[in-house]
């Protein structure tokens, strides 16, 4: 697996703490997926330019060669009030130049669904997906995306994080660890 620090939700050795005000969502670094960087104009975008104003418009979401997203508990999850936890993958589209070239409204294109925190020991794999299409199609695709953390009203977590979320060009968990074996040992 090879990583980079820009295009990491949340980067190895620097995890995202879970513990919040009651029912606040928590959110991870935004990813640009031009690489420049939040209110930074794009400089010579040739992909979409006619499509949408002039603004980024390529959806890394299509395609053979799609990113896949890994995110790992860290410290396990700790709730005194039953709080859960949807971690939810959001992109944003470019607000141009009227905008400040700043995420506009954040979408949610995948998400994990409700996990409580029973589910998220420490070392948890929590989220293991492919890199989403945008939607709707009739939108531009997000030049920014994030994930966040949704945690209902009214609870929160005492403990928890996650250790990273990182985009992956291949998987590299090990998919037959619990296959039978065709063989024993004697």
């Amino acid at each position: 697996m090879r990583t980079d620090a820009l295009l990491a939700f949340i980067p190895p050795q620097a995890p995202l703490s879970l513990v919040a005000g009651a029912g606040v969502s928590v959110a991870s670094t935004i990813i640009d997926v031009l690489g420049l960087g939040v209110g930074v104009a794009p400089t010579n975008v040739i992909i979409g330019q006619s499509v949408y104003n002039n603004q980024f418009a390529a959806d890394l979401g299509i395609g053979d060669d799609r990113l896949l997203l890994d995110c790992v508990i860290g410290v396990a999850l700790a709730t005194s009030n039953s709080a859960t936890l949807n971690l939810a993958f959001q992109g944003a589209p470019d607000t141009g130049l009227t905008g400040g070239y700043l995420p506009g409204t954040w979408q949610t294109l995948v998400e994990t669904g409700t996990l409580t925190a029973a589910q998220c020991p420490a070392g948890a794999r929590i989220a293991r997906f492919d890199w989403p299409p945008s939607f709707p199609e009739t939108s531009p695709p997000p030049r920014f995306v994030r994930l966040l953390a949704q945690i209902p009203a009214s609870t929160n977590f005492t403990a928890g994080t996650i250790a990273f979320a990182l985009p992956t060009s291949a998987r590299d968990d090990w998919g037959l660890k619990y296959a039978a074996r065709n063989y024993k040992v004697a």
